[in-house]
């Protein structure tokens, strides 16, 4: 009975030793015991946030948020998140502590990026904050723009659509008999058109409208002859053009003696033409004078007596 009390209370001591062990672990890895530097950032808003939170430097596991302390300033609530690193860890001083969620279903870090300055923070110094995407605040805002868009958008147009939809097969309920009864009358004036071109379009009209066809192409034919003849004439109008402008061109000096000659020619013409006019209009007073004479005396056609020279009296 002793023996078997002894190996319990042993097995239970060896628990209780694996518990400790198990538990100062723990508490070391949390709670950051040990070699750590502190660091210190500021966000608006910490959702996801809370002690024990990841601290990641370019995705490696470097330590934990050991607090989160709020402070009222003049632009508004900030919180100051304090971080415990691993000792001795060089952080630039421009790097940048994002709040980052690594996947739908993981939780939230604080991601540091590393900057470039050759400067490096000081344990207990501040880095600079920056509020990370919430992507389920995303999700949300787009399910709230979607349901308003859904709300005062899309109904509103379905409605409308409802509405023009029901109008139009009102409409067509309405006209449909009318636009049918027109549609047979057209179709029954068609088939009669259709019957009194087949009574005229009988063998003789076919071969008047083969006669007209092959008159029409004779006469494309003969107008096709003319055009070509139209060409040529045109062509022996150009021709015969250049050769009159040529010839009047060559032949100028003489064209120019010949106007001269005849400007003079009718010169003269006008001064004999004068003295001729003056004899006719003399020989014309001399014959009225005769046709005068012989209607009061026809005798004098048959040699009749001179007449008296009265002569000029004198006083």
């Amino acid at each position: 009975m002793k023996r078997e009390t002894v190996n319990y209370f042993a097995v239970g001591l060896f628990v209780l030793a694996g518990l400790a062990v198990l538990l100062f672990a723990l508490f070391h890895i949390v709670s950051g015991v040990g070699a750590r530097d502190t660091y210190y950032t500021r966000y608006r808003n910490v959702a996801g946030l809370s002690p024990g939170t990841l601290v990641t430097y370019e995705g490696y596991a470097l330590g934990h948020v050991s607090a989160i302390e709020p402070h009222r300033t003049p632009s508004g609530m900030e919180y100051q998140v304090e971080m415990q690193v691993q000792q001795g860890w060089r952080i630039p001083a421009d790097s940048i502590a994002r709040i980052h969620s690594q996947g739908l279903l993981a939780g939230t870090v604080v991601a540091i990026s590393e900057g470039h300055a050759q400067s490096f923070l000081e344990p207990g110094g501040a880095l600079q904050g920056e509020q990370g995407a919430d992507l389920f605040a995303s999700m949300g805002a787009l399910a709230g723009d979607i349901g308003d868009l859904s709300e005062h958008a899309i109904r509103p147009l379905l409605e409308n659509l409802n509405r023009s939809v029901q109008q139009v097969g009102g409409e067509l309920q309405t006209r449909l008999p009318l636009i049918l009864d027109k549609v047979q009358q057209l179709v029954a004036k068609l088939d009669a058109s259709a019957t009194h071109l087949s009574g005229v379009l009988n063998a003789d009209t076919e071969a008047q409208t083969r006669r007209v066809l092959d008159n029409v192409d004779s006469a494309a034919a003969d107008f096709k002859t003319l055009s070509s003849g139209l060409v040529e004439v045109k062509r022996d109008a150009r021709a015969l053009i250049g050769r009159l402008d040529s010839l009047v061109t060559q032949n100028q000096p003489d064209l120019r003696q010949a106007v001269t000659d005849l400007r003079h020619i009718l010169q003269q013409v006008s001064r004999y033409s004068d003295g001729i006019l003056q004899n006719l209009d003399g020989t014309s007073r001399n014959m009225s004078e005769f046709s005068r004479q012989i209607r009061e005396n026809p005798g004098r056609l048959l040699g009749g007596p001179a007449p008296h020279d009265l002569g000029v009296r004198r006083d």
